[in-house]
């Protein structure tokens, strides 16, 4: 049985359900989007927990222990209310090393690895921009929702996903759109969700071009956030491993790209290595 230590007493770790987990992501989402690093975050859960008071073996308090201790955290100080503590004992980098389960396994996610896992990866994303990176910001569903409906609603029939949304980020480059506008921003949190980790737009010669290869680590993590389960996750792996096949072996596709008016556009399927 897993356990950690609390302020000098062992708590034994139970499983909870994924909407307690769930939950939690959901309180954590937004102190990772005011760049609050995930392990700061779960110590102010945990504080705030503990000043009400809230045992340490009911649900909410296990969720945030367990993503702790899947975190490698095996012995902590947290002081109530304050958010103040320190970390006691943590794994070593060799000990992480040997575990090399699937963090988004069945077992894993009902521990809640799956969403240190996730949570990790979408706090410390970067996406590369016409040689420039840039940290991927965690958007707000309200800012998210209008760049998902215009896509949606310029893509074309049985046009990949991926493509719209390169040819929208481009439009929105080509048309001056300010490089720190957060439409720009909701646009990168999706290719960045969908895999993508940079782009390079040339207006003049009207090209988009992949840099790198589609990310794994990147499309797991989303799909896993938004629900997908074990399916949804071995669904997205198979989509990345196409997508980098693809990428390998075709030199170059077509799509169009408009400007001001509408203008001819090559999208460069073929990943450019960094």
């Amino acid at each position: 049985m897993a356990s950690i230590i609390l302020n000098g007493a062992k708590i034994e770790l139970t499983v909870q359900k994924q909407e307690t987990l769930g939950a939690l992501a959901n309180t954590l989402v937004p102190m990772l989007a005011a760049k609050q690093s995930l392990l700061a975050s779960l110590g102010a859960v945990l504080a705030h927990g503990l000043a009400k008071p809230i045992a340490p073996t009911d649900p909410p308090m296990q969720a945030c222990l367990w993503l702790l201790h899947e975190m490698g955290i095996r012995a902590m100080t947290a002081n109530a209310g304050s958010g103040g503590g320190s970390v006691d004992k943590v794994t070593t980098e060799a000990e992480r090393a040997c575990d090399t389960s699937d963090p988004y396994s069945a077992g894993n996610m009902a521990t809640g690895r799956a969403m240190a896992a996730a949570l990790s990866n979408v706090s410390m994303r970067t996406f590369t921009l016409n040689g420039t990176q840039r940290p991927v910001k965690i958007i707000p569903r309200d800012k998210i929702e209008p760049a998902m409906q215009a896509i949606v609603d310029m893509r074309r029939l049985n046009e990949p996903i991926h493509v719209t949304t390169t040819r929208a980020l481009a439009s929105m480059v080509a048309s001056g759109t300010a490089l720190d506008d957060e439409r720009i921003d909701a646009v990168i949190s999706l290719l960045s969700d969908l895999g993508i980790t940079g782009l390079s737009i040339d207006v003049t010669a009207t090209t988009i071009t992949l840099e790198g290869l589609f990310s794994e680590a990147n499309a797991v993590a989303s799909a896993y956030l938004q629900g997908g389960g074990l399916q949804g996750i071995q669904k997205t792996r198979e989509r990345i491993t196409q997508l980098n096949t693809h990428a390998r072996n075709v030199a170059a596709g077509s799509v169009e790209f408009a400007k001001a008016a509408p203008a001819p556009m090559r999208h460069v399927a073929k990943a450019r290595r960094r």
